[in-house]
């Protein structure tokens, strides 16, 4: 085959390629590993994952052409890669988990890299920029009437989020259990679940076997859908707090989903509240140090906490306040007397962040849509 025609259908095979086809935990099995040891043919810094494309030689000789999905460029940047991280032509070790399907495509869990760095999944929330390159700490505003929720936040993590043990020169790393969560279902509704009625129980499990089976049908993530509330309150990826005397704005880096909460006592009006969107619509008030949200007209085509649905007439009430400086806990309570037997409450608590970590990267997750 001449030269330019190896290329052609070289560049062929990866316009083909799913590059965006999945960007949900769904499509693999994640509880289970596999190690690829193969070339860098492309490394696609993009959104709303990223994606490793690998040449590898099988047991039989033969060569073949492996999709292999990151998490997004937010989630890794803080984990230690960049868009050069990985060049074509380089070796490397690549410990993920298969499609369900059985084609040549996975989601990472590790990559090593010929010089022995490690490119591992977790962010690194905690990193301390050298004191020269800080920005000047402003002085502190004069104390206002109400408490300032203004910054940048992450989920607070067990011990304060202390990294690991550094390891032994020489240690090996012990091989990864998973690669992420399982979110399809299979492994049944956990007890702090919220508790569905008959008829909305019979709906999850109708969704559940359809993630299982590796549809999307009911995968709002791989949409690009918003996660919605209270959903999207968990803020895996984080989130930004901008706050004025009529509103508190709500920015997570996930799926770049908003919500704002009107403070100068607005109600929903009769047009509000006949179209429900995925936010709803939030007012809050202040109890002495907290912020008290409600918030209603909320679309069905959510999910209370990512997987269990819900109906239209669904409310979320939250309660907001710093438990120690820099700690904000977040009271949920949901109630939607069609879908549920009883509310449901969780308990979400926020770190607020300093430089460097204090700037969210743009999600966009539209971007790899076109690409499908």
């Amino acid at each position: 085959m001449p030269a330019h025609v190896r290329l052609l259908a070289a560049a062929l095979l990866l316009a083909a390629m799913p590059a965006g086809a999945h960007h949900s935990n769904s499509a693999y099995q994640v509880d289970q590993i596999i190690t690829l040891e193969g070339t860098v043919k492309e490394w696609r810094w993009m959104n709303p994952h990223t994606w490793l494309y690998l040449t590898v030689k099988g047991a039989d000789g033969k060569e073949q052409e492996w999709a292999v999905e990151g998490r997004p460029p937010g989630i890794l940047g803080r984990a230690g890669w960049s868009n050069t991280i990985l060049k074509p032509g380089e070796t490397v070790t690549v410990h993920a988990s298969p499609a369900k399907n059985g084609d040549p495509e996975g989601i990472i869990a590790r990559v090593t890299k010929a010089d022995g760095t490690v490119l591992g999944n977790a962010p690194n929330y905690n990193r301390e920029a050298p004191a020269a390159a800080r920005p000047a700490t402003p002085a502190p505003a004069a104390a206002g009437p109400r408490p300032s929720l203004a910054g940048v936040y992450y989920p607070a993590q067990a011990g304060g989020g202390a990294p690991p043990p550094a390891r032994r020169p020489g240690e090996p790393l012990p091989p990864p259990t998973r690669s992420s969560p399982t979110s399809d279902g299979s492994q049944g509704r956990g007890p702090d679940a919220p508790k569905l009625t008959p008829d909305y129980l019979a709906k999850w499990n109708m969704m559940a076997a359809s993630r299982i089976s590796g549809s999307y049908e009911y995968d709002n993530i791989h949409n690009c859908l918003p996660p919605g509330m209270p959903a999207m309150m968990s803020m895996g990826y984080g989130m930004e707090i901008m706050q004025d005397e009529q509103k508190i704005t709500f920015f997570s880096e996930h799926q770049d989903a908003l919500r704002r909460v009107y403070l100068d006592g607005r109600k929903p009006s009769a047009e509000v509240l006949a179209d429900p969107t995925y936010a709803g619509y939030s007012t809050g008030r202040w109890e002495g140090d907290t912020l008290v949200v409600d918030t209603v007209a909320l679309s069905d085509k959510s999910f209370i906490d990512g997987s269990s649905p819900h109906s239209d007439k669904m409310t979320v009430h939250e309660r907001m306040r710093f438990v120690e400086p820099g700690l904000l806990e977040n009271q949920i309570t949901v109630n939607d007397p069609v879908a549920l037997t009883e509310p449901w409450r969780v308990v979400r608590r926020y770190r607020k962040a300093a430089y460097p970590n204090d700037e969210l990267r743009e999600f966009a997750c539209a971007e790899g849509l076109r690409e499908r």
